[in-house]
């Protein structure tokens, strides 16, 4: 009785996870037509729309490493630490 309780919570946390990175996944796309469709005046946002990426990629990779799948999770963790560089970085060339 008290595993399949466990089982049901751990399902719904899930569902929230996936919602969530699905959200953050379109909120990152809509932002970057945003920046790039109105580039001289929008510029300021392309630091958020690399962070905002880059926490899609962690939670991805994440939750690819929790499933078992490792390489392939690492692979994810890897990428989002090199587009969080991207973010550092176009935050020093825009802001300083």
């Amino acid at each position: 009785m008290e595993a399949a309780k466990t089982k049901r919570h751990f399902k719904h946390w899930q569902t929230v996870l996936d919602l969530t990175t699905m959200g953050m996944g379109i909120l990152a796309v809509c932002l970057g037509i945003f920046v790039f469709l109105n580039l001289e005046t929008q510029i300021n946002w392309m630091p958020v729309m690399f962070l905002l990426a880059a926490l899609v990629d962690m939670v991805s990779g994440m939750k690819a490493f929790y499933y078992g799948r490792r390489l392939a999770g690492l692979g994810i963790c890897c990428l989002a630490v090199l587009v969080f560089g991207f973010a550092v970085a176009s935050y020093i060339v825009i802001w300083i």
